[in-house]
């Protein structure tokens, strides 16, 4: 699907036909919650020992008239996030596949496309969504650090009972770290589940609430592809580390302040996924042998499947989970219940 055929409800704001604009905010006074005036909530949704840096506040805002719910008192306690060390091999997809699994099993869910490379994002095209009118990620304005969660989560476009956080680039700017942190923190004190399609992870070691995730990485079943993944899963470890290790620690002059993990992350699942154009499985690596490889257990195989491949290629998006893939996706989806102890929550 070509890119210029889009027809989206903020073509208006292409940066590409008026590349001197930036990016300005859809109703921003929608979002924003003074220090002020809700010092509790503020102080809340900053989450759990995570430091944040002096903003100026805004002069004026609209006060939150949701009554006030039970919070999170880890910021990343029901935030996972997808990654893999790999690209193209079906990250994004499972990502949302297990959103909408979680909210089928009666979750409050949403769905946040953290691939913010010039040419990651499309999470709302590649389900079929770019028609829908809703907030994307150029819309989202957090000069405070903070978020309004339920006004967010009131605007954004809804697949599948999921609620859906897109980035498009060639509509407007990506967004800066503390507006991640800012729409990540808010919808998971709204949600009972946000899944955070990472891309390649750039973003979880900017956002503190992403290091505090739970992670999911997804592995291409090959040598090469081992060999990636053991980089990235050890990477992902070090940025936990180093996150809480650096929390107590002063920033030196001239050094950004930012919010630092309370606590580190935890790597809850490893996917294995099939390497793309094997034919009869010639230079796979089995699950078992990956297992080996890797030191943790390894879920799988995720294979590829042609009526999926066809359908988001059509601009459908995902119409069904495929039958061979079914097995495993459950199985992520019950771990992925256990880590926002969600168990029991189900029907």
């Amino acid at each position: 699907m070509p890119l210029g055929n889009i027809q989206t409800p903020f073509a208006h704001r292409d940066t590409a036909q008026s590349p001197n604009i930036r990016r300005t905010t859809l109703e921003p006074q929608r979002f924003y919650v003074p220090h002020q005036q809700e010092p509790a909530r503020a102080a809340s949704r900053s989450g759990a020992g995570v430091r944040w840096a002096p903003i100026a506040p805004a002069h004026e805002a609209l006060a939150d008239p949701t009554p006030e719910r039970e919070r999170v008192t880890v910021a990343g306690r029901n935030v996972i996030t997808c990654s893999s060390a790999s690209g193209g091999i079906g990250t994004t997809l499972t990502a949302a596949i297990l959103a909408q699994q979680l909210a089928k099993r009666h979750a409050s869910t949403a769905l946040v496309d953290a691939d913010l490379r010039v040419a990651g994002g499309g999470l709302d095209v590649v389900l079929g969504l770019e028609h829908e009118r809703g907030v994307r990620w150029h819309d989202v304005h957090a000069p405070l650090g903070q978020l309004n969660g339920p006004a967010l989560q009131r605007k954004l476009p809804k697949w599948k009972g999921v609620a859906l956080l897109s980035h498009n680039p060639w509509q407007g700017e990506a967004p800066d770290w503390w507006e991640v942190q800012a729409a990540v923190q808010a919808l998971a004190q709204e949600d009972d589940a946000v899944v955070v399609d990472a891309g390649r992870g750039e973003m979880i070691e900017q956002v503190a609430t992403l290091v505090e995730a739970s992670h999911i990485v997804f592995v291409e079943l090959s040598v090469l592809g081992l060999a990636r993944a053991q980089m990235h899963i050890e990477w992902l470890e070090q940025v936990g580390l180093n996150s809480v290790e650096q929390r107590n620690t002063p920033p030196g002059i001239g050094q950004e302040v930012r919010p630092m993990a309370a606590v580190p992350g935890q790597i809850v699942a490893v996917v294995g996924v099939e390497p793309r154009g094997t034919v009869r499985e010639r230079g796979m690596v089995t699950p078992d042998e990956a297992t080996s490889y890797l030191g943790r257990d390894v879920i799988g195989t995720l294979r590829a499947d042609g009526h999926l491949c066809g359908d988001v290629l059509e601009g459908l998006g995902v119409r069904a989970v495929p039958r061979r893939n079914r097995p495993v996706i459950d199985e992520l989806t019950s771990i992925a219940e256990h880590a926002c102890a969600l168990d029991g929550r189900r029907d």
